[in-house]
């Protein structure tokens, strides 16, 4: 019986991996998250990068964070 054997492949930003972890497959984190949870991961991802890459700040991002959630609570509200 042959046993299926997944090639080890390097991802870009595998070299981030602190020594000693483990990082998931990206592929095998699309099929193992929902919808909700890859939707969080990617919004995650990309406000690290563009704070990380100075595009904005960590305030900047809270103050938009804090402007949008409060436009939705009041669109419930009514």
């Amino acid at each position: 019986m042959a046993t299926a054997v997944r090639s080890v492949e390097l991802e870009q930003g595998d070299e981030m991996v602190p020594v000693g972890k483990e990082l998931i497959d990206y592929e095998d984190a699309l099929e193992q998250l929902t919808e909700e949870q890859r939707l969080r991961a990617t919004v995650y991802a990309m406000n690290t990068l563009l704070i990380a890459k100075g595009v904005y700040t960590a305030a900047e991002f809270r103050f938009q964070f804090r402007q949008s959630a409060q436009k939705q609570l009041r669109k419930k509200k009514r």
